[in-house]
């Protein structure tokens, strides 16, 4: 735009603006993927299909999707009858599970059955719009904590500024001007070059696989010198890792620590595994036993984070219920009170949709506390992938045991949760965190930023919903793989039934249905060892915090009991050691004079892999 516009200058964008626009289209990022709608449609209509199936005998028995409200699917509801026969409305139900488009091309948008889901998206989409303002306010309430108080780098937000840095009224990046960059550039951009014109060309042009077998993916069979580390079901990934450049180049940019954490992370959790193994004489699963390590962590990392910024957070919530608050305290408090409005109605809603309010409110203060822990994990490590591989509803279970919740919450929870934070790999909080941080660099008033991003958040939800939806009416809802069309669907209410089953097996599930609010803590009754494994992920973070406050040089960070385990960290952790090791040569013989003059160069890389 701006080289089509160099004779005009008023028309041409500056650095400034270019922000807004790279903070718009970040946060457009969350609703039409993992983050909320590759699983949102499937969650409420999939379901019936495997019912309807049959072989789901737990849930016929127990009337597992009975304890799901009618009026949060789309209408005409599915039933099952008497004789056990599952009724689903053709065009609705069995339209969005094999599509309705015949030949290569879509539907047309009219031909969508729009006005069955009117009467549930009449309870979803306050639900989930006020969960995205709950997260937007609680990205502003933290930014100045993380960003003035402890100055955390955010390094994705360093590479992104950057890009978009330019004189004003210039149409090239100042980076492009840069030779540093170029030289990261070209060499990973015509290396991918390559791979590309093999798709097109494969008896001419070789691929990397041919030409440079070993250049960015290697295989090592460990197992043969170490059995004993085939005991940790990541072990694999020890054996083999993809060299990836923007991994690399954005592993420059966080602290050695940090750096060096990321890099060893999978060894650490095999060799604890291994370790686990030779003392108890049982396996840890990465899912489930690691899964629930990561739950622990995140809770006392969470409560490390309010004890570090306890003054700054103390001083947002004394200003809270004034009428007129401190000016500096304007825009934290502004936030506060966001947070606090749009998590009492995200509870209002959850209520409304039959769960009830005591399990609403520990819901809704787990998912707060996942998608904060998780945006810290972003600002800190600049990893461009991440999951978190635990969920508020298992979580809860856990800590109260299922006897407390009793069984139509223990479907509900997990039934909202597998839609709202199933797979926060395109997570809402870390967009706006990063956009946050951008738009504070470039001198943008935070306060007009946060009604706008607010508005474009929202519009992105009733976008990303309308295009989900006819590409699924379209093209089928079965069409994404065994994860989201077959295990997400179905584990959630397996586990459920697997818990109710155990409760009624024990004469307790009558009594557990007919408690209500505080008085479900009557039946608390946590399995010790899902209790203990949550102890242990908790007393590692603290323990690690403990140290590197005592001891400047200790060489690894708390984050160790965040990620390891997770299948994205074990996928890039090579490649963390890569950019760690490269970070630390430069520093070590260069200083911090050459580290600054090298940083175009590794956003070279970032580019280069990206285009």
């Amino acid at each position: 735009w701006n080289l089509l516009v160099k004779r005009f200058p008023a028309l041409s964008l500056n650095s400034r603006e270019l922000t807004i626009i790279m903070a718009f289209m970040l946060v457009a990022c969350f609703p039409p993927n993992a983050g909320l709608f590759r699983h949102f449609q499937r969650q409420l209509t999939l379901p019936w299909y495997y019912l309807a199936a049959g072989g789901q005998s737990e849930w016929e028995k127990f009337h597992i999707l009975e304890y799901i409200p009618s009026f949060l699917f789309p209408t005409p509801a599915p039933y099952v009858a008497t004789n056990g026969i599952v009724h689903l409305d053709d065009t609705v139900y069995r339209g969005i599970f094999q599509g309705l488009a015949r030949g290569a091309g879509g539907i047309s948008v009219s031909a969508v059955p729009w006005s069955a889901w009117v009467g549930p998206m009449l309870y979803w989409g306050p639900v989930i719009v006020l969960m995205s303002i709950a997260v937007i306010a609680l990205s502003f309430l933290v930014h100045r904590q993380w960003a003035v108080h402890e100055q955390i780098s955010y390094p994705l937000a360093q590479v992104l500024s950057t890009l978009v840095a330019r004189k004003e009224g210039t149409g090239m990046p100042d980076l492009f001007r840069n030779r540093l960059f170029w030289w990261g550039f070209l060499p990973v951009f015509c290396l991918y070059m390559l791979d590309y014109l093999n798709q097109w060309f494969p008896m001419s042009v070789p691929g990397l696989k041919t030409l440079l077998p070993n250049l960015r993916s290697w295989n090592v069979p460990l197992q043969q010198y170490f059995p004993l580390l085939t005991k940790s079901d990541g072990f694999w990934y020890l054996c083999s890792q993809t060299l990836m450049f923007s991994v690399v180049g954005a592993a420059y940019f966080v602290a050695s620590e940090i750096g060096l954490t990321m890099g060893l992370s999978q060894l650490l959790v095999v060799l604890f595994a291994a370790w686990f193994y030779t003392v108890t004489g049982s396996q840890l699963s990465s899912r489930n036993d690691i899964g629930l390590m990561r739950g622990g962590a995140y809770l006392a990392y969470a409560l490390m984070l309010i004890y570090t910024g306890r003054t700054y957070y103390f001083s947002v919530f004394r200003n809270l219920f004034r009428r007129r608050p401190d000016p500096e305290s304007h825009l934290p408090v502004l936030a506060a009170r966001t947070l606090l409005l749009a998590t009492l109605g995200f509870i209002g809603m959850m209520a409304l949709m039959g769960l009830d309010w005591f399990i609403a409110v520990l819901f809704a203060l787990l998912l707060l506390l996942l998608f904060l822990v998780f945006t810290r994990i972003i600002c800190e490590t600049g990893v461009p992938f991440m999951q978190a591989h635990w969920w508020p509803a298992p979580l809860l279970t856990s800590i109260l045991g299922p006897g407390a919740l009793g069984p139509g919450p223990l479907v509900l929870i997990g039934f909202f949760g597998t839609i709202l934070a199933q797979d926060p790999r395109e997570c809402l909080m870390p967009y706006v965190a990063t956009g946050v941080k951008m738009a504070d660099d470039a001198k943008i008033k935070l306060t007009k930023l946060f009604g706008v991003l607010t508005a474009a958040v929202v519009l992105a939800l009733a976008l990303g919903f309308v295009s989900v939806t006819w590409t699924q009416y379209s093209y089928g809802g079965l069409n994404d793989q065994a994860y989201a069309a077959k295990m997400v669907p179905t584990d959630t209410f397996n586990k459920a039934a697997k818990l109710i089953s155990e409760m009624s097996d024990t004469g307790i599930l009558e009594q557990s249905q007919a408690l209500h609010g505080l008085g479900k803590l009557k039946m608390a009754g946590p399995d010790p060892g899902e209790l203990g494994l949550l102890a242990a992920g908790a007393v590692g973070v603290v323990v690690f915090f403990m140290l590197r406050f005592r001891f400047s040089r200790f060489p690894l960070h708390p984050v160790l009991f965040l990620v390891w385990g997770v299948y994205a960290a074990s996928k890039i952790w090579f490649s963390f050691l890569v950019g760690w090791a490269a970070k630390s040569l430069v520093v070590r013989f260069g200083g911090g004079r050459v580290y600054h003059q090298l940083r175009p160069f590794f956003i070279g890389l970032i580019a280069g892999e990206l285009a």
